[in-house]
């Protein structure tokens, strides 16, 4: 005996809304999801460091002052004085004229004794470098 369905497949035009739906949905959630990494605009290509002639050398010579009634300088963690430090940058320039003087200065150290130390940095040709804290502050 045989069994007749009464289920007929229905030929007809096909519906593109979902399937426009979910493209859509998939590219959506792509887009969404992927990182990108944008490049700046400007070409930079930097020297090797052979090639340097007018860099500073890679030792690095720390002035630190503090704050106080009597601001304290130190030279490379030796208590010094302005007057001694521009002798010891004087004697430093003549025999490394690429080095780099890095100033770490106390937060509440006035601002006229930093720019004596910076002062007497650059007179002497050297290249100075104000050192600060990044990050949060504490007060």
């Amino acid at each position: 005996m045989k069994i007749r369905t009464s289920v007929r497949v229905l030929r007809g035009p096909l519906d593109v809304a979902p399937l426009v739906d979910v493209i859509l949905l998939l590219l959506i959630f792509f887009l969404l999801t992927s990182t990108f990494v944008f490049q700046p605009g400007i070409v930079v290509d930097p020297p090797s460091p052979g090639q340097s002639k007018g860099g500073v050398s890679d030792t690095r010579y720390v002035v630190t002052a503090t704050a106080g009634a009597n601001p304290q300088i130190f030279f490379n963690d030796r208590a010094t004085d302005l007057a001694k430090l521009r002798l010891e940058l004087a004697r430093l320039a003549k025999t490394e004229p690429r080095a780099a003087v890095i100033i770490r200065a106390d937060r509440d150290l006035r601002h006229g004794v930093v720019a004596q130390i910076l002062d007497v940095v650059v007179q002497n040709g050297l290249s100075a470098v104000l050192a600060s804290r990044s990050g949060t502050t504490n007060p």
